[in-house]
Parts: structure tokens; C-alpha cells; sequence
């Protein structure tokens, strides 16, 4: 499999895991801001992380990556159905792309604010891991904010694959 493959499967797995969890939830915790991040909630964290799911595969085939240029559709922050379906979108959109390689480089903005015609060389493997480490990110953030809620989104929401292997030598050590 290359690893452009393995990443897609990934992040495909990632946004199964964001399903799960939202379809646990209801709609007032999804939406639900809190004194610790007045601005966040689980929905806008979610909706956060599929604006850049977008801008990837908008991006990708003319190999430029717009990350600054974000859709922010509000709904999905607020309306879980509505998130559900735009997580199945991506999905689909995903695993169009398993059997698409792009082997050329592609060009992506930067973030420093400066300029719109502000652009890096890069690689669709490097965005797909950038995409697997920002929503694993977004996600742990989710997670805090649903254990305040007293919701357990599961032990390994949000938590990095090399973090999952360290507590396994762990856990193997000790016994």
C-alpha cells in the first residue's frame, strides 16, 4: 500500500471515530460552549476540522492548498445531523482518492498572515499526516470538553497513535 493510501485510510478511520462519538451525543452537549473555551464547542472543534478536510480535497487536484481560504459553515457547529452527513461526504470523498496518487508536489499557504499569495512547497503525504495530527489534536480538545460535561468519549479519543504505543510498553513493562 503507499503511504499516501495508509494516510487516507487513516484519516478515513479518524472521521469514523468523530461519527461514533457524535452519534452518542445530543444535540445540546454538541453545541454546548464552555466557560473554559467561550468560543468553542464540540460541534465548532468538529467543524473546524472538516473545513480543512475540505480545503485539502477542493486543493488538491489543481495542487494548491488554500488552508487560510475556509468554508466555516456555522451549521455544522450546531446541528449534528447536518455534521453527520457532511462527515460522510468526506468520507466518500476520501476513499475516491485511494485510488488517485499524486505524485507532484503541491503548494499550500502559509499561516503567517501577511499575504494571500503566501505559498510552501509541499507533499500530499505531508498534508495527509498534517490532517491525521491536526483532527487527533481537535479531537483531544473535544474530549476535554465532553469529560466536563461528565461524557466519556473513550479512553483513546484524541490521543496520538505513538502516545497508544507508549502506554502499551508501559502497561507491557509492568506486568
Amino acid at each position: 500500500m503507499h503511504q499516501e493510501s495508509r494516510l487516507i485510510t487513516i484519516c478515513i478511520s479518524l472521521l469514523e471515530d468523530g461519527l461514533r462519538l457524535l452519534e452518542r451525543l445530543d444535540d445540546d452537549v454538541y453545541a454546548k460552549t464552555s466557560v473554559l473555551s467561550p468560543h468553542a464547542s464540540v460541534g465548532a472543534h468538529l467543524r473546524h476540522c472538516l473545513d480543512f478536510y475540505k480545503a485539502f480535497l477542493s486543493g488538491l487536484d489543481a495542487g494548491r492548498i488554500d488552508y487560510t481560504c475556509r468554508q466555516r459553515d456555522s451549521l455544522i457547529e450546531t446541528d449534528r445531523r447536518y455534521a453527520i452527513q457532511e462527515i460522510h461526504q468526506l468520507i466518500a470523498a476520501l476513499r475516491e482518492r485511494l485510488s488517485i496518487f499524486r505524485i507532484a508536489p503541491i503548494l499550500i499557504t502559509t499561516e503567517d498572515g501577511s499575504s494571500r499569495e503566501s505559498w510552501c512547497g509541499s507533499s500530499v503525504v505531508r498534508e495527509l499526516e498534517f490532517l491525521r495530527s491536526h483532527t487527533i489534536h481537535h479531537y483531544s480538545l473535544m474530549a476535554i470538553l465532553l469529560r466536563f460535561e461528565e461524557i466519556e468519549p473513550g479512553e483513546e479519543f484524541g490521543v496520538s497513535p505513538s502516545t497508544l504505543r507508549h502506554w502499551q510498553e508501559v502497561a507491557a513493562c509492568a506486568q
